[in-house]
């Protein structure tokens, strides 16, 4: 609704405030369908309700997820109860703070002022009249006026801040020794019994899906384009009907530049000109002196120590009357006193090239295959889609009418087949079909990608089937003696860490030296962090541990603590500010469930289910 005001100054961006309908769909909220249909209100705020239809023109017409539904509704809730509390403590505002909001907007100024009749036209494109306008900018400041005065009530002491300073500013250094299961495969034992028990508990893992075997051919314009031939004359025609796009002129130009600027007053622009004048005479008199006299009075920095050599380029490379007097030139000619807007130019041509036949042949002769292929593609399609359907038992015919070869594949699944070629969803739900994995029939012409169309039929088929024991019980056994590795990894970790605590020396292997703050640390789990910091700081190092699914055993050696360091001026300002900020929005949680509790909520049934779910 409100898209063009979006990202605008923080006097007007109440309209898409933190509770505002505009942050719903700022948000990405969008579409709703199924949740509150039949219901009169999806939810009631005091006497009033909020519809289906409230809610619709809220999210717009993108489609949300059903869980985010709800959310949406919360938002307009929030809304509607502080639109209750305003009403009830009369809050209004000026005609003058609301012209204000309003011509401060960027979208309705032109050269930096409010223009009225923007104003209009931008309202009447969003399909809203000025009067609504102002009254949902009305409501917004309200609003905003109201959040304000409950969130900036935020306050926080010194003392709070060096709290946390220290709390989230303190380090700790820590050595990890990790006990990994692969150190203790060697004693992780497995018996054919465990193996058997394994496989007869679990023997879902172990059945093999529906597979088949394919013959397949492939009509393909890339093979037809390689096939094409293309002569001479082609491309000759080719490129002479395409010349002023295939070979593009570039031309090589020097110039001699004066500045002068669009600040420039017309008498000293007038100056100006007539030293340009000054010079083009020189240069008539002896063009070849051409660069040395760039050298010495161009004003272009980036062209004058090399004689003005601007180098190659093309038409809309440079401002238009320059262009247009490089164009004009004759190779080796020098142009009249040029005026543009970085100042009086005074230009020679050096060179003009174009691209020849011979350098473009290659890209031509590619260029009529595509084409040449193309076509063929297009006519010859639906002979194959004819072709593979009315000999529906072979593939011989299609291959042997329009020169293809029929390929087999490897074993393919319902959801996957090795050879990309084939990994497409609707061949493999056609290969698996009842007309040709029963009745042996070709598949359809499938366009798998542009330019490409894939018939098969099925070989062989294996349908599936639990795979014996004998085939999987090195698999088992793999993963069980890494499972009881693991256990074993962990039960040593434990004696070791409990024997570290008890000032015992152990040979272990420790990482290097890690710096790790409160915050999470990568590799380092929740528990284990908090563990490290609960160590008192001490000379002595201390130790904590624990097991990590998939790696085994990780012991820390807690070394020192490395105090926070202390507050900066800038730092503690934005700490304040940072922290004010959530106190001040912990506040404003807590005053909207106040009104909850103060003016009665009621959600449909249909969306207090969904809340549930």
């Amino acid at each position: 609704m409100f898209d063009f005001v979006h990202n605008n100054k923080t006097a007007v961006q109440v309209i898409l405030g933190l509770i505002s309908v505009g942050l719903v769909v700022g948000i990405g909220f969008s579409g709703y369908s199924a949740m509150g249909q039949g219901d009169d209100f999806l939810a009631k705020v005091g006497k009033s309700r909020i519809t289906q239809r409230e809610l619709a023109e809220a999210i717009g017409n993108q489609a949300v997820p059903d869980e985010m539904k709800p959310m949406v509704v919360e938002q307009l809730v929030r809304q509607q109860l502080l639109q209750e509390k305003a009403r009830e403590l009369r809050l209004s505002v000026p005609d003058s703070v609301l012209r204000e909001a309003i011509a401060t907007i960027p979208a309705f100024q032109v050269d930096g002022k409010f223009d009225a009749k923007r104003y209009q036209e931008l309202l009447a494109s969003q399909q809203m009249s000025p009067a609504q306008f102002e009254s949902k900018v009305k409501q917004d400041i309200v609003l905003r006026q109201l959040m304000d005065g409950v969130m900036q009530t935020g306050f926080v002491s010194n003392a709070q801040m060096q709290r946390l300073n220290t709390l989230m500013g303190e380090k700790r250094e820590v050595f990890a020794a990790t006990l990994a299961p692969e150190q203790y495969l060697a004693q992780a034992l497995v018996s054919d019994a465990e193996i058997k028990q394994y496989y007869d508990a679990n023997l879902a893992q172990f059945k093999s899906p529906d597979m088949v075997k394919l013959e397949y051919v492939l009509f393909s314009q890339a093979d037809l384009a390689a096939k094409q031939t293309v002569t001479d004359a082609e491309v000759q025609k080719y490129f002479d009907e395409h010349k002023a796009d295939l070979a593009k002129e570039e031309r090589k130009v020097s110039h001699i530049l004066l500045t002068a600027g669009k600040e420039m007053k017309p008498d000293e622009k007038a100056k100006v000109r007539a030293q340009a004048e000054a010079i083009l005479a020189e240069v008539k008199k002896n063009p070849a002196q051409f660069a040395a006299l760039a050298k010495a009075k161009s004003q272009d920095p980036g062209s004058a120590a090399n004689g003005g050599d601007l180098g190659y380029f093309a038409k809309g490379a440079m401002v238009k009357p320059f262009e247009d007097a490089a164009f004009k030139l004759a190779k080796g000619q020098i142009s009249e006193v040029v005026e543009t807007e970085f100042g009086f130019h005074i230009l020679k041509l050096d060179d003009v090239k174009g691209a020849s036949l011979a350098d473009l042949k290659p890209k031509i002769e590619e260029k009529l295959k595509f084409e040449k292929a193309q076509a063929a593609f297009q006519a010859q399609s639906d002979k194959f889609s004819e072709l593979v359907y009315q000999q529906a038992d072979s593939l011989k015919a299609v291959a042997d009418e329009l020169k293809l070869t029929v390929k087999q594949s490897a074993w393919v699944t319902r959801k996957a087949a090795q050879d990309e070629l084939l990994n497409n969803p609707k061949l493999l739900e056609a290969v698996f079909s009842d007309d040709v994995l029963k009745k042996k029939h070709n598949s359809e012409a499938i366009e798998i990608a542009r330019g490409q169309l894939v018939s098969a039929r099925v070989l062989e088929f294996k349908p599936t089937q639990t795979q014996p024991l004998a085939d999987v019980s090195a698999q088992i056994a793999d993963k069980l003696k890494l499972e009881k590795a693991g256990k074993l990894a962990a039960a040593d970790g434990e004696a070791k860490l409990k024997a570290l605590k008890s000032g015992a020396q152990l040979n272990l292997v420790w990482g290097e030296a890690q710096t790790l703050g409160r915050i999470a640390a990568p590799g380092v789990s929740e528990a284990d962090l908090k563990a490290i910091f609960k160590v008192a700081n001490k000379e002595q190092p201390d130790y904590v541990g624990s097991s990590v699914p998939g790696k085994g055993f990780v012991i820390y050696k807690v070394g020192k603590t490395i105090p926070a360091p202390a507050l900066s001026p800038e730092n503690k300002f934005k700490m304040d500010e940072n922290l004010s900020k959530m106190y001040g929005q912990v506040e404003f949680s807590a005053y909207l469930e106040s009104l909850k509790r103060d003016i009665k909520v009621q959600y449909s049934k249909q969306l207090s289910a969904k809340a549930a779910e």
